[in-house]
């Protein structure tokens, strides 16, 4: 039954809405022709609520569900699954709600907070995790999608794993971290590459924060303290755990990626969700991020509805930290706006000069965020090539697939679903990677609708 919520809260409706049916497909009907040799999964993941939720409802707050589309021998097939943790396993059988959401928590007396793992989805040491950054992980069956349980790393976890690990290639090594509204707030760790959580230390912040993401170079770690400031003090007051609190301003925590003391600099205040890559360059890092003007997005109601004030847009946006001098330096590389940056992972804490990002097209209109196009910038030459897909087809994080492990970066494909509202169904776009504008390598036609989300990984 329809509540007033689920009828008047926009990240409920259209393809924000849930899908509720699990299932599988085969031999999926292909427009074009899917590359010889591009053999693997892609596995997204994203909010799904699979009850009416309880109060208000915060994108952020819906349940895990895990789409893959598998790539063999010419041929695609696809397979959804939720997450079935304890929470939502609870609810199944209670049938209905029983967790509040992100903006009716409570004090720390009442406070519980549901593992949805319905953030990330990534494969490292034999493993497939969904992620959220709220609690551990959760181990996924590969093959199935079968929930296997909560993963704690044998029980070395003690703590909160951020959605956004690192995978170093060269080294296999997997870096997270895990931030917390208490004590301690911020948590840093390395599993090895057979998945072994070898380092957990913990960092000392001046402000528990919502840190959705960080970024590594081959020798540092950078930590990004912004002012979106968690507590649960006055929550009612405030309307959520959260409060935007600018005249803390924004700093930079770097870290040798051996353990060692944080230094913090120091920049204008914003809030970033997402991190493209950094790298070193002499005797300075450059960190280039999608940057927000404010963090509001995250402390006010994410179903209000409508275009946000120009003051919360997101561009991409460059900072170099010059570790002789302790100054920062920040310049805004475009004036897009874009959210969901992804990078030749082979590159991550290495130099880059390529990235793609959805992109709003010049038409786009409603909430935040909802992009129509995907962007790829070369950072060498300072411009970018645009793809858009048309009025109302959304879509979700580009991800970027070498054409071989031999291949440069830039040379393979881009990785895309997009939602057509038409045909109220998804496609999955295989382009050029280097060549977005052109005329798609393939496009796989997906059974239904999969909902816009948040993140995922090619497993080769």
């Amino acid at each position: 039954m329809a509540t007033r919520e689920s009828a008047t809260n926009p990240f409920l409706q259209g393809n924000f809405a849930p899908w509720r049916m699990e299932g599988d497909a085969f031999d999926l009907e292909v427009t074009g022709e899917i590359p010889h040799g591009l053999e693997g999964t892609y596995y997204c993941n994203g909010p799904n609520p699979a009850y009416e939720p309880l109060g208000r409802y915060h994108w952020f707050d819906g349940d895990g569900m895990v789409h893959a589309v598998r790539l063999e021998g010419g041929r695609a097939s696809y397979r959804n699954r939720w997450v079935w943790g304890r929470g939502l396993a609870e609810e199944r059988a209670a049938g209905r709600s029983l967790h509040p959401g992100l903006l009716d928590l409570g004090g720390t007396e009442t406070f519980s907070f549901k593992n949805t793992a319905n953030t990330n989805v990534v494969w490292h040491g034999g493993k497939l995790l969904a992620l959220v950054e709220a609690t551990v992980p959760t181990e996924l069956r590969a093959d199935t999608l079968e929930t296997v349980g909560e993963y704690d790393f044998g029980g070395r976890l003690s703590g909160p794993m951020t959605a956004h690990p690192k995978m170093d290639l060269a080294t296999g090594e997997m870096l997270f971290f895990g931030y917390s509204p208490f004590p301690p707030y911020l948590q840093f760790h390395v599993a090895d590459a057979a998945g072994r959580l070898v380092r957990s230390e913990p960092i000392d912040v001046a402000w528990p924060s919502m840190m959705h993401d960080f970024a590594v170079t081959e020798r540092y770690v950078l930590f990004l303290l912004c002012p979106v400031v968690f507590s649960f003090d006055d929550v009612a007051a405030r309307g959520g755990a959260f409060s935007w609190e600018p005249e803390r301003g924004m700093r930079i925590g770097v870290m040798p990626r051996s353990g060692g003391d944080v230094r913090w600099l120091a920049t204008d205040p914003c809030f970033v969700f997402h991190p493209l890559n950094a790298y070193e360059d002499g005797d300075a890092i450059v960190l280039d991020a999608v940057r927000w003007t404010s963090g509001r997005f995250v402390v006010r109601h994410a179903g209000s509805g409508g275009p946000q004030e120009d003051e919360d847009r997101a561009v991409l946006h460059r900072w170099r930290l010059d570790l002789a001098s302790g100054t920062v330096r920040g310049d805004a590389l475009d004036d897009a706006e874009c959210e969901f940056p992804r990078v030749d992972d082979r590159l991550i804490g290495r130099r880059h000069r390529f990235g793609w990002v959805a992109s709003r097209a010049r038409d786009d209109d409603g909430v935040r965020p909802f992009f129509t196009a995907i962007r790829r910038y070369d950072l060498e030459r300072g411009d970018s090539e645009l793809r858009e897909f048309g009025a109302g087809h959304g879509v979700r994080e580009p991800i970027f697939v070498p054409r071989s492990s031999a291949a440069g970066e830039g040379d393979g494909y881009a990785l895309v679903l997009v939602y057509d509202p038409e045909r109220n169904t998804s496609d999955f776009w295989i382009l050029d990677a280097a060549r977005i504008s052109g005329e798609p390598v393939a496009r796989i036609h997906l059974p239904h609708r999969v909902p816009y989300g948040f993140h995922g990984n090619w497993v080769a």
